[in-house]
């Protein structure tokens, strides 16, 4: 097994002093990162499916169609559009809080520009590259790629579960 990074040696720490688990918080973020682009497009699609449903509710009015859906439509109708507002808000804001840590990471001052582009180009962008040309983009080798992407996975994972996440949550109680 290779040795850790002072980096990720101090990455599992600052996981450890939040109290959470890092090996979890590893695998977690790595999974929604992987998901991240199927969400979002699937985000896209239903936005575009409610702006549709609406120009047609209101006779090629897209407003009108809102106005219609929010207020004169059937209960039942009603409470359905609803749902599915609700549903991509909820989603919006979830990939806004991605969005958040990303930000974070882009600017830890040690490799961060670094760990921001890999997650980037591995998970963000609509056109992945493959580990190989990021390693080439970034002019690191291949070994140096992937404990700098083990560190941005973990780094991520503070700024998502350790900052973000608990923001968001005090903004909400206070």
């Amino acid at each position: 097994m290779a040795k850790d990074t002072a980096a990720l040696r101090k990455h599992k720490a600052k996981i450890a002093s939040l109290g959470m688990d890092g090996d979890t918080v590893f695998h977690k973020s790595k999974l929604l990162l992987k998901i991240y682009r199927d969400v979002t497009w699937a985000l896209d699609d239903h936005l575009e499916e409610m702006h549709d449903y609406a120009y047609e509710a209101g006779n090629q009015n897209a407003a009108v169609g809102f106005r219609y859906l929010a207020d004169f439509a059937p209960t039942v109708e009603i409470d359905k559009f609803a749902e599915r507002v609700c549903c991509v808000c909820e989603t919006r804001m979830y990939v806004e809080l991605i969005n958040k840590a990303l930000a974070r990471v882009k600017v830890y001052p040690v490799y961060g520009d670094m760990y921001y582009q890999i997650l980037d180009k591995q998970y963000i962008s609509r056109f992945p590259l493959t580990e190989p040309e990021i390693s080439e983009m970034l002019n690191i080798e291949r070994s140096v790629f992937y404990d700098r992407k083990k560190e941005a996975l973990y780094l991520f994972g503070i700024c998502l579960f350790g900052y973000t996440l608990p923001e968001v949550h005090r903004l909400l109680t206070d």
